[in-house]
């Protein structure tokens, strides 16, 4: 009978997890993009002066890329784990490849 509960609790936990990790990655990624954006001027002909004057904030977003990144790959790995034996091994291939293709151009 604990076999069982243990087995139930871990299954609800599973679901959790993703949300929580692709709640995460969003919020970083979007953090990161927004700070980005607001840092750098619009016109291409503005002084070098302008980007440096915004630099602690383009500092905490390459800060944070690799920490939404891991967010990521901590959603891929709790994805996988929920689809179980029901996932095709050509399709966890190209899955767990393209997320961690996407983590190195990102």
């Amino acid at each position: 009978m604990t076999n069982r509960t243990d087995e139930l609790r871990q299954r609800l936990k599973t679901p959790r997890a993703a949300a929580v990790a692709g709640i995460l990655f969003s919020s970083l990624t979007i953090g990161t993009q927004l700070l980005i954006r607001s840092s750098i001027p619009a016109s291409p002909s503005a002084s070098a002066r302008e980007v440096l004057s915004h630099s602690s904030a383009l500092l905490l977003a390459l800060n944070l890329v690799p920490f939404a990144g891991i967010s990521f790959l901590w959603f891929i790995g709790v994805f996988r784990d929920h689809l179980g034996e029901y996932e095709d091994r050509l399709f966890a291939t190209v899955f767990f490849g393209s997320g961690l293709l996407y983590v190195a151009i990102a």
